[in-house]
């Protein structure tokens, strides 16, 4: 018989690691599942396990195509990166978290306000709300036209019509304008930008702002922001506005959520008139909604006019019929709610709000011819 020495220091050492690697992957596991399961409760459910959703699809892309909400997936962020930085208590998609964590001032809310005395202008990052600074109500006291005095080049394209100009109703708004992705900015002020001044809240303002003084159409336009703190929540929260708005005043003749392309090619994007650099449009329309017909009669009309006065303005054909699951973007609504993306990220501010006058002009031969 041959004697044999074991090292048993050989044989354990693997056994070890392995032991180790499973200990911890489980551990990283239910981490990142239960932090899942806390963020679904704190942004009204409906959202799962990202990192669980991201490798289904891949193995299974059947699930993908029957049950999984493609609206969930264009605005989630998850990424080994954010997954790592939630672990050690940095959420990206909840900035407000880490500034009340580590600078004592932004935990002040509502009750600390209401108690000291603070004025509006303390800032509160704590909780969402409806307010009355964030809404814009367009009177058209302004004795400015936007667009009569524009030169118009020979063969130039006026885009202002005093024709369709009609008498100022502030009684009962036609229109409201909001923003579901409120930070989303323009060129060099970034992907975006909390200055309602510098996003597209400066777009929905300068549209606002020509319907009411050019074409006499009362408007309603909200800045409240959506997506800041919750992001994969944006149509959540900005449905929450939409609902305020609704019982308040009843349906309008056209209800508008704008956005910004992402296009990063600003030559795909881009069209000159009349010596003026424009952002193209177009709009994104949800074909599951129940009221899709209904609203398409709006985006029709209005791309016909676009189509007939200033086709080098329109992305393609105008439109992007979204057919992914329940992603309806408020549409279900009303019959009148449409989505339109305004100029892209690689555009400047001031080529939106230009295209945003070309906008109107559609909106006023809809509603005032």
């Amino acid at each position: 018989m041959i004697n044999k020495k074991v090292d048993k220091k050989a044989g354990t050492l693997p056994l070890i690691i392995g032991i180790t690697i499973i200990i911890f992957s489980l551990y990283v596991f239910f981490t990142f599942f239960n932090q899942s399961k806390i963020q679904n409760a704190l942004t009204g459910g409906g959202r799962g396990n990202m990192l669980y959703v991201q490798l289904v699809n891949y193995t299974m892309p059947i699930v993908k195509t029957t049950s999984f909400d493609e609206s969930d997936m264009a605005e989630s962020t998850f990424s080994l990166k954010s997954g790592i930085l939630n672990y050690i208590g940095v959420n990206l998609n909840k900035p407000d978290e880490f500034l009340k964590r580590e600078i004592s001032y932004f935990k002040l809310g509502n009750n600390y306000v209401a108690n000291n005395n603070l004025n509006d202008n303390s800032i509160n990052v704590s909780d969402f709300q409806l307010k009355d600074s964030d809404i814009t109500k367009n009177t058209g006291d302004s004795n400015q036209n936007n667009n009569a005095a524009q030169n118009v080049p020979n063969g130039g394209y006026q885009v202002y019509n005093p024709k369709l100009k009609k008498t100022l109703d502030n009684s009962n708004p036609q229109i409201l304008i909001y923003h579901t992705h409120t930070t989303e900015s323009y060129g060099s002020f970034g992907q975006d930008n909390f200055d309602p001044e510098k996003n597209v809240c400066a777009v929905g303002a300068e549209l606002a702002k020509t319907l009411s003084d050019d074409y006499g159409i009362s408007v309603i336009h909200d800045k409240t922001i959506h997506n800041a703190t919750a992001y994969n929540s944006s149509y959540i929260r900005s449905r929450e506005t939409l609902d305020k708005y609704l019982n308040k005043y009843g349906d309008f003749k056209m209800i508008i959520d704008i956005h910004r392309d992402s296009t990063k090619n600003k030559n795909l994007v881009t069209e000159n008139i009349n010596g003026q650099n424009l952002g193209k449009f177009w709009f994104v329309m949800a074909k599951n909604n129940p009221h899709f017909d209904k609203n398409m009669l709006i985006v029709n009309s209005l791309l016909n006019t676009a189509k007939k006065d200033f086709p080098q303005l329109v992305i393609n054909d105008g439109l992007l019929p979204y057919n992914h699951a329940n992603g309806v973007f408020n549409q279900d609504k009303s019959n009148n709610a449409i989505l339109i993306e305004i100029g892209a990220v690689s555009n400047t501010l001031d080529e939106a709000k230009g295209t945003s006058k070309y906008v109107a002009r559609m909106i006023a031969e809809y509603l005032n011819k």
